[in-house]
């Protein structure tokens, strides 16, 4: 080994090393927006499970009159 590495090494790590951080943020982003999609959806479908359910609920108690 060389006592002194070759730019060209000190480049291709770089390259190396830039790559891996491009490819671990666009995954990030893209769990991210996953994550986010799956809260809204779940946030209304639990929303419209209590409005059904509050509406049997009033219906039970217009029958019980």
């Amino acid at each position: 080994m060389r006592p002194f590495p070759s730019p060209l090494e000190h480049l291709t790590a770089f390259v190396i090393v830039f790559a891996a951080g491009v490819i671990s943020t666009a995954s990030f982003i893209g769990y991210m927006e996953r994550v986010r999609r799956n809260a809204v959806r779940d946030y209304y479908k639990r929303a419209n499970a209590e409005r059904s359910l509050s509406a049997v609920q009033m219906e039970q108690r217009s029958i019980e009159k």
